[in-house]
């Protein structure tokens, strides 16, 4: 089975990254996919070590927009599973 992935940012020479969570708890990192004429050959690092490395460039601000819309998507879908158990146990 792949390896469950997002594109977060492509640039516009081509290059693409990508957040990757490979399966286990909290293993998430990021790809870098660059272009053909960079040579294409990808590169990883874990997501904290590329939020270290600053949030300035466009892909690192990318990446902070993406991480504050599935945390916002996450608490949705708690407040909705909240209010659903709370209907379910007030029948």
């Amino acid at each position: 089975m792949a390896n469950p992935c997002r594109a977060f940012y492509t640039s516009s020479n081509g290059d693409c990254w990508l957040v990757v969570k490979p399966g286990g708890e909290g293993d998430i990192f990021v790809r870098h996919e660059p272009n053909q004429a960079s040579g294409g050959q990808a590169s990883e690092v874990d997501i904290a070590t590329f939020i270290a490395r600053g949030t300035g460039s466009p892909e690192g601000k990318a990446l902070i927009d993406l991480l504050r819309q599935l945390s916002t998507e996450q608490d949705r879908e708690d407040m909705e599973r909240l209010a659903a158990d709370k209907e379910h146990t007030s029948k």
